[in-house]
């Protein structure tokens, strides 16, 4: 997708058309919306010395919407990750969840939904920097011929993005605050997912080079469309909640990859070299599996650390086998349905948070006592 800079090129390129008015005049005739139609179709102006200039987009329109799917997929990791690992350590069942709080800190500022809030406010900025800011007249939805401003265009595609992600923001919210069936915020997300992915197939224009890079990004995001359903279907497996936080990730770096593809003037990324479509895929294969082995290694370390808080050795799946074979185990004194601590899904206060009265060692001997006790009276009966 085009980005916030498309006003900016935009303009730049009426500028530059005073030098050839009698084709901008012909353009107007095509009736765009005073877009040059050989432009719009072809993206790509050839420059003096030999370089080319996509006359679309920005390079920092990409590098923003990357910077903020990578930070969002780092902290989709880090909290996943931080709650497996604590439910190990608990001995009780994990459980997928849209968003979650923060892990660590204070027990005020943990029973906020910050993630949602950001999630509402970061994209209203967005369809600001778009509709408001982004054109001198952003009302202008039809140029004078009774079409749409092809100008435009772009700038209602990414609030309609926006808009989606916002959505599932204020899902978030009322389900925190006034409860929500199972599932709902992970739906919600879903569908903000496919509405981007819906708007990237629409978007696909130009030379066979930015197709490619734009085609990528379309089957990603359309698989994590599928990451999210595959989530819901199976809520307590840390190998389908990783998938949401990796594609957000790989989604993020290749926003950024793209930007440098297109707007770089690199030789190497020409849009009439046919080596530059062949080694397009190559960076997106290398950035999948860099995020995939990265995430691996977070995972391995914060099992580390939490062993040597607790003392003993822990072992993947111990909290699913425990949740399957003494399902009553999962809702223990001091733990919620939602398996974090602090708060349970609709912001209420539970009993345990990490760095309370109890440490870590402390509850880990209360947790294995009440196990064994509870497992003993069930053989008895």
């Amino acid at each position: 997708m085009d980005s916030m800079g498309d006003g900016s090129t935009a303009a730049g390129h009426d500028h530059a058309g005073h030098n050839h008015s009698a084709h901008d005049h012909a353009s107007h005739d095509d009736g765009m919306g005073g877009m040059d139609m050989g432009k719009y179709m072809s993206g790509v102006e050839r420059l003096p010395g030999g370089g080319y200039h996509y006359s679309h987009g920005a390079f920092t329109g990409h590098v923003v919407p990357g910077a903020f799917f990578l930070a969002w997929g780092f902290w989709w990791t880090v909290t996943t990750f931080a709650t497996y690992v604590q439910c190990l350590a608990a001995r009780r069942g994990f459980r997928a969840r849209a968003w979650r709080p923060l892990p660590w800190g204070p027990r005020r500022l943990r029973s906020l939904p910050l993630e949602p809030f950001v999630k509402i406010v970061l994209p209203a900025c967005g369809i600001l920097g778009e509709l408001w800011l982004g054109h001198e007249s952003w009302r202008d939805l039809y140029a004078p011929d009774g079409k749409f401003y092809t100008d435009n265009l772009n700038d209602w595609q990414h609030s309609s993005m926006y808009l989606s992600f916002m959505a599932s923001g204020v899902v978030d919210l009322l389900g925190h605050y006034l409860g929500a069936p199972r599932g709902a915020e992970l739906a919600f997300l879903a569908l903000s997912f496919m509405s981007e992915g819906l708007l990237l197939v629409f978007h696909l224009k130009g030379p066979r080079v930015e197709v490619m890079v734009h085609l990528i990004l379309v089957v990603q995001v359309f698989a994590t469309v599928v990451a999210i359903l595959v989530e819901l279907a199976a809520a307590s497996s840390i190998l389908a909640a990783s998938a949401r936080p990796w594609l957000t990730m790989l989604q993020g770096a290749w926003w950024i990859q793209t930007a440098y593809i297109m707007y770089k003037n690199a030789p190497q990324w020409d849009p009439d070299y046919m080596g530059s479509g062949m080694m397009v895929p190559v960076p997106f294969v290398l950035w999948s599996l860099g995020i995939a082995f990265f995430m691996f290694c977070l995972l391995l370390a914060f099992k580390a650390v939490a062993e040597r808080r607790i003392g003993r050795p822990l072992s993947f799946g111990s909290g699913e086998d425990d949740a399957a074979l003494h399902p009553q185990h999962q809702l223990l004194p001091g733990a919620d349905d939602d398996e974090h601590a602090g708060t349970n899904g609709y912001g209420h206060h539970n009993g345990y948070a990490s760095g309370g009265v109890h440490s870590g060692r402390d509850r880990d001997l209360e947790l294995s006592g009440l196990v064994l006790k509870t497992y003993a009276a069930d053989h008895a009966a």
